[in-house]
């Protein structure tokens, strides 16, 4: 059992020495990284160019007349506090009941219309007559 433990404890050390040597490297790389002006120019302009796409982006949603996710957040807090709100009032001059939870919509397929009917058989034609 005490070796279970030793080796435990020397892969844990182990573990631990590359986690070190690890961390220190890319602690390193990251201070190169700043200090070199190409790359911190360049990540000043990537993020000019992330702010100028979510500006469009927000832009042209907007425009088609969809709202936008945060929009959609804020709405619906302000129906479930509309909701709590009702509920308190409905509360005060009848029995309470349960307020309904505030869940997102799904939209549903409409049905495919039903194959027409086949028509009720026809009784067979009656035989020419002989004369």
């Amino acid at each position: 059992m005490a070796k279970k433990k030793k080796a435990k404890e020397t892969d844990t050390g182990t573990l631990g020495r590359l986690s070190k040597a690890g961390e220190d490297a890319l602690t390193k790389l990251a201070e190169e990284l700043g200090r070199n002006e190409r790359v911190t120019e360049a990540v000043g302009k990537a993020m000019v160019a992330k702010g100028k796409l979510d500006d469009g982006a927000r832009r042209a949603v907007g425009g088609v007349g969809l709202a936008a996710a945060e929009e959609l957040k804020d709405l619906r807090k302000h129906i479930e506090r509309l909701e709590k709100r009702l509920a308190k009032l409905e509360g005060a001059s009848k029995p309470a009941s349960k307020p309904r939870t505030s869940k997102p919509r799904t939209t549903t397929t409409a049905k495919k219309p039903a194959a027409p009917k086949e028509a009720p058989p026809q009784p067979p034609p009656e035989p020419p007559a002989t004369g």
